[in-house]
């Protein structure tokens, strides 16, 4: 078993280019933390509070970090099964199954970034479920 435990990703915030420079990230202005006290993404798919981030007028820069906010976090296991039949002198027939995302929890990828955007601050992808395999390999 393989367990993996990790904070989310940074969630990177931005705004459209109002100052005419395009070598600069552009970012928007950041009134409030943006994190949402308590969030149940299989409920409600809003990850950022969005009041909390303003799009800047023509020719001004934002006051907000680059990568405020870090993303949902990530709890998989992997679990690997494996069985060995001896059923001759030299034959051997094996049995393995593995699984990914083996207890099949909800793993969210970051909420949409841009201020501009309708969607701004949901979530509307996950990772991959639960992932099955299975392998028989005969030895002779």
């Amino acid at each position: 078993t393989i367990a993996t435990f990790s904070n989310g990703l940074p969630i990177f915030i931005t705004v459209p280019n109002r100052t005419g420079s395009p070598f600069v990230g552009h970012r928007p202005n950041r009134t409030c933390s943006g994190n949402l006290s308590s969030v149940d993404l299989r409920s409600n798919r809003q990850f950022i509070d969005t009041s909390c981030f303003q799009d800047t007028e023509r020719g001004f820069f934002g006051n907000s970090e680059r990568a405020p906010i870090s993303g949902p976090g990530l709890n998989n296991f992997v679990v690997g099964i494996q069985k060995d039949f001896k059923f001759a002198e030299s034959k051997l027939l094996e049995f393995r199954l593995e699984m990914f995302n083996a207890f099949n929890h909800a793993q969210f990828r970051n909420p949409n970034g841009s201020v501009a955007n309708r969607n701004f601050g949901l979530v509307s992808a996950a990772r991959q479920p639960r992932v099955v395999q299975m392998a028989l390999k005969l030895q002779f």
